[in-house]
């Protein structure tokens, strides 16, 4: 039966070429995209789930309250609830400490490189599957001298002699002092969204930073390592009574424990400190993405199935009379059906390793089509039986419920026009979901470039950064003379963190009339040189900004949004307020600039002077001698600071770098809308083609009756773009709802035009037009004396 199936099968889609070539092209096409993005999409749900003990794995974050019972989610925590904690509830094995990752410069043997590392402790490589090759981890607790470096990192030091050379080898880090590697580990795996090549010892770190000995501060991230008999409620109740007795403060904040590898994907929170969204958004976009583009190909598989049904009425009929079963027919179809999709899904398969390498570049993936792991084969099983039933469905029932005598007649009555209404409702999905697609990609293609051209209020183009360490601060004055002779270079100042990236913050800011519910607002922390306005074109709403030359540790500048917040009116020029208990002056007030991601709002934010302390030395280029002004970089470097590497970043690159999911989704939703469109129109033309053939009768008639060339290619066009305009009226507010949910998430955000919905309009119809204009008028132009004769 099997064999008879299959030839048969073979024999029809031989017969049927066309229907066979567009089903396959459609097919192939889907299934090698869904493939690709639902490979990314459980590459995401993987980042960080390789840890042997997951399960265990808790980040500690603190819930601050706001005015208007709003909880504000921070990732800091303080080192002594982490060492407390861990000492007091038996449920905690081991706490983790997780410092900022920086870049710098490291120096082994006159070699040097830049690299990417954090401080950390022994708990670190104890709790996360990050296995040790060389040395003893517990050096990191033990030696304040110790440092722990990646395989990759060694072996650029040492080549093939690492394993001789490593240990013990003197490291200088130009930012941190002298080192000795005491372990190398293995490189981080792609699937881990820390990746970093060298750790130094918290102990150290401890050492030279004191205020970290303090629960109010909050200079770094944490974690813990609990046992398996840990009740998560109970625990974050009891170290969140811990933490506020240990806090001044009225309005107290809380605990949050969150597991580790559910960080990367839900990393937002709302009003209530309940997770709302994050990285997940994006992966369920695209899965929904991949759903899209299969159906789509299943409809086209479906309506020309039900469309050449018409065709094989006689056949289904002689084999009905002659006692073929139901149960047969459906298996025949069924046949067919999965001859198809299997030859689409080798197809589709061989696309997709040749793609995979591209689609790995797009996203900064290292996926492998590794034909051994099951999760490949359980992604490529799972699109080739959702193909084959959802396209072979339908048909395979309808088909063989067609009732004898009607097919032996060659009417199919009742059936015919229930296969019709079907086939324009699914015409009208199909559509609808491009046109869904494409105002998705429309409308994130605009939010991506609000975020490129949105005036941030500081200047962020021609600008690079060189990270400031003790070097660069001994020899600040003799560089600056130097740059500002140079060809090419406008500005040079100190500013510490990215005015862009304000990580730093401190609840320790007091003012007259501060209520309780203001206790936990948070202010951002900037250490600036006297010229940073300037520098990055931030003008003044009142007042001025830090004499040059002074030591001004009296005075204070604020932006707009914190003089708002204390409410100092429209003269807050000498008004007092307090820093960390000591009072100072308000001597000038900055123009609001946006100091976070677009994602939230403009912080309150104080500028201290403290230019040794910044952390990064910007240089101002000139934009139209930018070249230039590098050069000129590079020469003050050599000639200033011979021995030191030089390593610059571009501002405005660093700012794009934050929005590299948005970029990725707008690239993606322009290859899914391409694709969904064209893959709608390819099944649009077989079933012009064969409505063509079907009324090709009809048409010779009105050819000799008088009818037009225009007359006759509207009349097979009509049917088409009514379906289309019916799927526009739908898939409007669909797409409408849908992203002005996602533009939700931004708290700066464009508009949803309505010129988007017409050019989605005005693209399906244009190419709806184009697809079936070509066969209509082919029809149009035949010889009515042959359309005549057929039959």
């Amino acid at each position: 039966m099997f064999k008879n199936h299959l030839k048969i099968a073979w024999r029809t889609l031989l017969k049927n070429r066309v229907y066979f070539i567009i089903n396959t092209i459609g097919l192939s096409t889907a299934i090698a995209v869904s493939c690709l993005m639902l490979l990314w999409v459980v590459d995401e749900y993987n980042v960080d789930k390789f840890h042997e003990k997951d399960d265990g794995l808790f980040l500690v974050k603190r819930t601050i309250p706001l005015e208007g019972g709003v909880l504000d989610v921070y990732a800091s925590t303080s080192y002594p609830l982490l060492k407390t904690a861990q000492e007091t509830f038996p449920e905690i094995e081991e706490y983790i400490t997780l410092g900022p990752t920086f870049e710098d410069n490291l120096s082994i043997e006159n070699t040097d490189f830049r690299a990417s590392g954090a401080f950390t402790n022994t708990a670190f490589f104890k709790s996360f599957s990050f296995p040790v090759l060389l040395g003893s981890i517990e050096a990191l607790d033990e030696k304040p001298e110790a440092i722990a470096i990646s395989e990759s990192l060694a072996k650029r030091f040492w080549g093939k002699e690492w394993k001789q050379k490593a240990l013990g080898s003197p490291v200088h880090i130009y930012d941190n002092g002298d080192f000795a590697v005491e372990v190398v580990y293995e490189d981080f795996p792609a699937q881990s969204s820390i990746q970093n090549d060298f750790y130094y010892g918290f102990e150290r770190y401890l050492g030279e930073n004191e205020w970290m000995q303090e629960w109010g501060n909050n200079g770094m991230q944490g974690a813990f390592l609990l046992r398996s008999n840990a009740n998560i409620a109970e625990l974050t109740q009891k170290i969140e009574t811990l933490f506020q007795e240990n806090i001044s403060g009225d309005f107290k904040e809380g605990i949050l424990l969150q597991k580790f590898s559910d960080n990367y994907l839900y990393n937002q929170f709302d009003e209530k400190a309940q997770v709302s969204g994050g990285r997940i958004a994006y992966v369920r976009i695209f899965a929904l993405a991949a759903i899209f583009l299969l159906l789509i190909s299943c409809i086209n598989f479906i309506n020309l199935s039900t469309a050449y049904a018409t065709k094989r009425a006689g056949e289904i009929g002689v084999r009905k009379v002659v006692g073929a079963k139901k149960n047969s027919l459906i298996g025949q179809f069924f046949m067919e059906t999965a001859l198809i999709t299997s030859i689409s899904f080798v197809i589709g398969l061989i696309v997709t390793a040749l793609f995979l390498p591209l689609m790995n570049t797009l996203t900064g993936k290292q996926i492998v089509f590794d034909l051994t792991n099951p999760e490949l084969w359980l992604i490529v099983m799972g699109v080739l039986v959702f193909t084959t039933f959802l396209s072979g469905a339908y048909p395979s029932f309808i088909i063989s419920s067609f009732k004898p005598v009607d097919a032996l007649k060659g009417g199919l009555g009742k059936e015919q026009k229930n296969i019709v209404s079907l086939r324009k409702s699914l015409v009208v999905l199909q559509f609808s979901l491009s046109i869904l697609l494409i105002v998705s990609a429309l409308v994130i293609q605009k939010q991506v470039d609000y975020i490129n051209e949105k005036d941030l209020g500081i200047a962020k183009e021609h600008i690079i950064s060189i990270h400031q360490d003790e070097i660069i601060t001994g020899k600040y004055g003799a560089l600056k003379n130097e740059l500002l002779k140079s060809p090419g270079v406008m500005d040079v100042t100190l500013v510490g963190p990215s005015p862009l990236e304000t990580p730093a913050s401190s609840s320790g800011v007091n003012w007259p009339g501060k209520t309780q519910e203001q206790e936990n607002i948070e202010f951002s922390l900037l250490w600036t040189a006297h010229n940073f306005p300037t520098a990055f074109d931030i003008p003044l709403e009142y007042g001025s900004y830090y004499k040059e030359g002074s030591q001004d540790t009296l005075n204070l500048v604020i932006n707009e949004t914190a003089a708002h917040i204390m409410q100092l009116g429209q003269n807050p020029i000498g008004r007092t307020i307090e820093l960390w208990g000591k009072q100072r002056q308000v001597i000038g007030v900055l123009k609001d600039f946006h100091n976070r991601s677009l994602y939230e709002p403009i912080q309150p934010t104080v500028f201290i002077l403290e230019p040794n302390n910044a952390g990064e030395l910007f240089v101002r280029l000139d934009g139209a001698k930018t070249a230039d002004g590098l050069a000129s970089v590079r020469n003050v470097f050599e000639k200033v600071l011979p021995d030191n590497p030089l390593h610059y970043d571009f501002l405005d690159e660093a700012y794009e770098s934050n929005y590299q999911a948005e970029l990725l989704t707008g690239t993606l939703a322009r290859y899914f809308a391409l694709i969904s469109t064209l893959l709608s129109c390819l099944g649009l033309f077989g079933l012009a083609i064969f409505m063509a053939k079907q009324r090709t009768k009809e048409i010779g008639i009105r050819k000799v009756l008088g009818a037009s060339i225009n007359h006759i290619t509207l009349l097979i066009s009509k049917d088409f773009l009514r379906l289309v305009l019916v799927a526009l009226i739908v898939a409007s507010p669909l797409a409408y709802y849908f992203m002005a949910q996602w533009l939700q998430g931004f708290e700066y955000r464009t508009t949803i035009p309505l010129w988007t919905f017409v050019l989605a309009g005005v693209l399906i119809l244009t190419v709806t037009l184009i697809t079936i204009g070509f066969q209509a008028i082919k029809s149009a132009m035949a010889n009515p004396v042959n359309s005549l004769k057929t039959e």
